[in-house]
């Protein structure tokens, strides 16, 4: 099987590339970064750098390709940039996913396997866990992009017989997530917790996510890609436990044995108060299941930090 991995050299991207590369799949590359932020790329994978606006480079990089995973997102790393400029969103994010469609139906991929947005799609939760038959109102510009997305498969799928499965992650973590940046609250957390950093805190610190480690994100795309679908093609990916962020913070403490500092500040409309999402439909259909507890989650991905992330300069 050949894949290509659309932001493959990003945080999911480069965990799902080495799991590709491991199984003996032929792996390609697009990005427009030409080496990860932490690791390099294997020997056996071929590197496409540039964007999907490119119509002739994702041509070439889709030739003989089986399997599409579309992982790349520009405001991923910080939603209130979609917030702030929600045109540049679109432009940057829904239209070059929509070309990527074009060239799939082209190509004649088997399937295009997207990553959206578990924890921004639904909005303010009316009922826990969240099933995938929820309503759709998100509260920001990511979420809104992301759910566009879905749509347009959707008609893809309706009008030109490509087949696609879409997962809608909650919040992934672990090692290669940045440490150093404004998402991603476990790796941010531990970093700044283990070095005596201030957290803040929107809000109380009762917000609650289904936190789940990075291997079991890849297990379940490598299922969405393979898997025989039936009309159901939309499955959330989560932990199964509803964490709060103070929950999240002592078991943080807990891992790296040191208390944190918090700095508490009013919260931010756009955050949803609770996300904790039901999975039994990729249980069900996919085979999955989260395999990784927090504490081992943490452990591992703290055990990672300390060989390859320097603490603060003085």
């Amino acid at each position: 099987m050949k894949a290509l991995v659309v932001g493959g050299n990003g945080f999911i991207g480069s965990h799902l590339v080495d799991r590709l590369v491991a199984d003996d799949w032929e792996v390609s590359i697009l990005h427009k970064y030409e080496q990860r932020r932490f690791g390099a790329v294997p020997e056996k994978v071929q590197q496409f750098r540039g964007d999907l606006t490119q119509e002739s480079l994702v041509e070439e990089a889709l030739d003989g390709v089986d399997i599409v995973f579309h992982l790349l997102w520009t405001t991923t790393a910080i939603h209130e940039v979609a917030n702030r400029d929600p045109i540049a969103d679109v432009q940057a994010n829904m239209i070059p996913s929509m070309a990527l469609m074009e060239a799939c139906c082209k190509a004649q991929v088997k399937r295009l396997v997207f990553t959206s947005s578990g924890g921004t799609i639904y909005g303010p939760a009316k009922q826990l866990p969240i099933p995938e038959s929820h309503e759709s109102n998100p509260l920001n510009a990511y979420g809104v992009s992301k759910l566009a997305v879905e749509k347009y498969l959707q008609m893809f799928r309706h009008l030109h017989g490509l087949d696609y499965a879409i997962l809608r992650p909650s919040v992934p973590y672990g090692p290669r997530q940045n440490p150093l940046g404004r998402q991603g609250a476990p790796a941010v957390f531990t970093y700044r917790v283990a070095n005596g950093l201030p957290i803040t805190i929107w809000g109380d610190g009762s917000v609650t996510r289904d936190y789940f480690y990075i291997t079991d994100l890849v297990d379940a795309l490598l299922l969405a890609a393979q898997r025989p679908l039936t009309e159901n093609r939309i499955f959330n990916i989560g932990g199964g436990q509803s964490i709060s962020l103070i929950d999240l913070i002592k078991a943080i403490e807990k891992g790296v044995d040191r208390t944190a500092i918090l700095d508490f500040k009013e919260a931010r409309d756009f955050d949803a108060p609770n996300i904790v999402l039901d999975t039994q439909q990729a249980e069900q259909q996919l085979g999955w299941s989260p395999k990784v507890s927090l504490d081992s989650g943490i452990a591992k991905m703290w055990a990672w930090m300390q060989e390859h992330i320097p603490p603060p300069k003085e």
